[in-house]
């Protein structure tokens, strides 16, 4: 039997568009591939900037200790910085020291109302009947 010439086209069609579909997805996967390294480096930075600010801070907080102490002694162009800690740490204690404030003022209250609760009321009386017009 004979091939069909319009069946061995639409065949040869298919297996192009076929052919064309794989290549896309390889280059597909090969973006994709390239993406997931790009996200895993990035990923990596950010955790090696985490450990460095990490380290940084934990370095700082040793040297403000022993400056508070009078261990160690800045030069002069930290003065700006120090003075900057120092108007931070008043502020946080400040803070701290408002919360303190509103917790002791709310248990306050609740220890009133909690006393208010057990206290007995004075009887109040409803005025009888209505408004006459």
């Amino acid at each position: 039997m004979a091939a069909d010439p319009k069946q061995s086209e639409v065949v040869k069609q298919i297996n192009e568009a076929f052919q064309a579909a794989q290549a896309r997805l390889a280059q597909l996967r090969e973006a994709v591939e390239r993406n997931t390294d790009l996200a895993r480096a990035n990923a990596r930075v950010t955790v090696l900037k985490d450990h460095k600010e990490k380290a940084l801070k934990e370095l700082g907080e040793v040297v403000w200790r022993q400056v508070q102490k009078g261990k160690l002694e800045l030069p002069a162009g930290f003065a700006s910085v120090l003075k900057a800690v120092e108007a931070a740490e008043q502020a946080a204690e400040a803070h701290a020291r408002e919360l303190t404030d509103i917790l002791r003022e709310g248990e306050e209250v609740a220890e009133r109302l909690k006393v208010g609760k057990n206290a007995t009321k004075p009887q109040t009386v409803v005025a009888q009947g209505g408004k006459k017009r």
